[in-house]
């Protein structure tokens, strides 16, 4: 039953709780990616994403659990093991390079590592959702350290190649992205 004055809602519109959902993760990825943990606040998080800030907490309950929420979609697309894996070092190398690609957990994990429960966020969260899947992945001898390894050269690649751009010649920033692919093809390919 539809109240008088009010439309029916078409069941092809997505539900607001799932549209808002979504809203409080994107606006917790930028936040935390520019401020850290420690320095973000539900109240912010929650203006950022135009809700209420008791919206926020009934969806998440708490700023640890939404970051560790919000950490988990920023991280790499779990497709990516689905890929050529002759081609991973540099299928992946592309993906953090690609201009249009928003990166954001890199600086989500950089900014945060000076707190006690974000660093506990930030191990679970790179334990469950990347190294173990990877590990898997990988297979053979030392498949945990090479998984670690490349969430550890991924991250880093990131870091300075996303967020702190060393004005580098193009030369010399298409170098280094071969190397870095390079490094992580050859962890992929040692069995």
């Amino acid at each position: 039953m539809v109240a008088k004055g009010l439309p029916a809602r078409s069941k092809s519109v997505p539900r607001r709780s799932e549209d808002s959902k979504a809203r409080i993760i994107d606006s917790a990825q930028r936040v935390f990616s520019q401020k850290g943990y420690a320095r973000t606040g539900l109240r912010e998080i929650a203006a950022h994403a135009g809700v209420a800030g008791s919206l926020v907490v009934k969806y998440f309950s708490s700023k640890s659990n939404l970051f560790e929420v919000a950490l988990a979609k920023a991280l790499i697309d779990p497709a990516i093991f689905q890929a050529d894996r002759a081609r991973f070092g540099q299928s992946l190398v592309a993906s953090i390079s690609e201009p249009g690609m928003t990166v954001l957990a890199p600086a989500m994990i950089a900014l945060s590592l000076g707190d006690d429960e974000a660093m506990k966020v930030i191990l679970k969260v790179s334990r469950e959702a990347i190294v173990a899947p990877m590990a898997d992945w990988l297979g053979g001898p030392d498949a945990d350290a090479r998984a670690r390894f490349i969430l550890m050269l991924t991250t880093g690649y990131a870091i300075f190649g996303r967020h702190l751009v060393m004005g580098d010649a193009e030369q010399t920033q298409a170098r280094t992205a071969q190397m870095i692919a390079d490094a992580l093809q050859a962890s992929v390919d040692r069995d």
